[in-house]
């Protein structure tokens, strides 16, 4: 997948900007606060229909403007286009998303149509933060490659959300719940099991390709591992029937701790994907190179997981990435982004990027300055 042609206005600080891109590195150099980052933004409208920095649509808009548009074109591997947009009305609070004119009334209908990767400095909670980072990192590489999954995972959070509200009415009303409660359990248990099962599966594909990724970052010498740990105990060959078994019957071993706390306590939203270095955990006792290397890897491990589910290569946004990286590694991080696919990448320093970098070829360098691509 190629983006070749972005445009926005009204969208944070860029009033009216396009840029005609390459097929291969965009470099948007710059000082902070000067719109680099807003295109790495407007275009995730165009493949997520909102900001990967989950702005809403208020937030970017233009301070004194009405309305905001996005459109772009892209080119699929197979040479396929599609003209893409997104307009936002605040004074009717509606957004209206757009493939080829027709009108898509669902986000989750365009999500993993063109595939992104996203890494920028929020990014780095998924290695450093809580286990609910780690979560999202899974959801979002998963649901991009799968719309059954996604819908399992829109469904499973609307069910938590009910069962939580029913534990906190009995609870304030000393009430016996089963009876609310057995449906929600039923719905919680099923779409629950198909989630796990298929994050194992990931997880089983995915870590081959994170520690291939690393080797070529970091070299040789270094074992990360990703090991994903459901909260409801279970081997890797167990079927997701049995599964099922297991689940309810941890359900019920925790019921009064849930009529406690009010909050449901099993369950795929209390899962982690644990991270390590050498064995040993990596918000422990890697170094800050370690963990800039191994979320790289990550990044670069989603670009080919979804380059293979999805029969298209994914577009690389890479935000202000080169910081707590040594020259060697850096060197090396451009050339395996030089030979995956299109990449945006933002930088204050032209000098990030080596002397004899091919620009003007198959790459492309732009000067974004007060909101202008210059």
């Amino acid at each position: 997948m190629k983006l070749k042609h972005l445009e926005i206005s009204s969208f944070r600080n860029h009033t009216s900007t396009t840029v005609e891109c390459s097929d291969c590195v965009n470099g948007l150099i710059g000082e902070n606060g000067q719109g680099k980052t807003n295109l790495l933004e407007g275009i995730s409208y165009l493949c997520l229909t909102k900001s990967f920095f989950g702005a809403s649509d208020s937030t970017v808009l233009q301070i004194g403007k009405n309305r905001f548009a996005v459109s772009g074109e892209f080119v699929g591997d197979s040479g396929v286009r599609y003209d893409v947009g997104v307009r936002y009305d605040a004074e009717a609070k509606e957004k209206e998303v757009s493939v080829n004119r027709a009108a898509i009334d669902r986000s989750a209908d365009i999500i993993g149509q063109f595939p992104v990767v996203v890494l920028s400095p929020e990014s780095n909670a998924i290695t450093a933060g809580a286990p609910a980072e780690r979560r999202k990192f899974m959801d979002f590489v998963i649901a991009q490659s799968s719309r059954v999954y996604l819908e399992d995972l829109v469904e499973y959070r609307r069910v938590v959300k009910q069962r939580n509200r029913i534990l906190l009415d009995v609870k304030m009303a000393r009430t016996d719940p089963s009876e609310l409660l057995d449906p929600w359990n039923t719905e919680l248990i099923d779409r629950g099991a198909r989630i796990m099962v298929r994050r194992r599966a990931f997880l089983a594909e995915f870590q081959p390709l994170v520690q291939e990724a690393y080797e070529k970052l970091a070299g040789e010498g270094e074992e990360p591992t990703a090991h994903y740990k459901a909260s409801v105990e279970h081997e890797e060959s167990t079927s997701e029937e049995e599964l099922r078994r297991l689940f309810r019957q941890e359900l019920e071993r925790r019921r009064e701790e849930e009529m406690q706390t009010a909050t449901s306590s099993v369950g795929p939203h209390r899962d982690e994907l644990e991270l390590k270095m050498h064995g040993l955990d990596l918000r422990r006792y890697a170094s800050q190179g370690q963990h800039k290397s191994l979320l790289i890897a990550l990044k670069v491990a989603e670009f080919f997981y979804l380059q293979k589910a999805r029969s298209e290569s994914p577009l690389l946004l890479l935000d202000d990435i080169f910081g707590e990286l040594d020259a060697c590694r850096s060197e090396r991080l451009l050339g395996l982004i030089d030979s995956l696919g299109q990449a945006f990448i933002t930088s204050t320093n032209e000098a990030v990027f080596p002397a004899d970098f091919d620009w003007g070829t198959r790459s492309r360098k732009f000067f974004v300055q007060q909101g202008a691509v210059v």
